[in-house]
């Protein structure tokens, strides 16, 4: 799941392609955001499922959160993937 989001859903930069499960391009954000976090990608602390080193997910982290704030954080969508985003930023 992990390698899908990252080469069929996350774009390099920084957006995530919209499938049929989005209603709207907010979605994308939010569940990609939300998915990655949940997996520990961002936050090794948090990879309950292997011990694998992802030396590329802080510049991921960088180009989504360049994406998001870009678009203004004015869409309630983007802003709720940014803010989940930030409060799983790596320590």
């Amino acid at each position: 799941m992990l390698h899908w989001c990252l080469t069929e859903s996350y774009r390099p930069d920084g957006s995530f392609q919209e499938n049929a499960l989005d209603d709207t391009p907010e979605d994308a954000y939010r569940y990609g955001v939300w998915f990655l976090e949940e997996a520990g990608y961002f936050q090794p602390k948090d990879r309950f499922w292997t011990n694998q080193a992802f030396p590329e997910a802080q510049a991921v982290h960088t180009n989504i959160e360049a994406k998001l704030k870009a678009t203004g954080l004015k869409n309630p969508g983007l802003r709720e993937a940014y803010e989940s985003l930030e409060a799983g930023k790596e320590e």
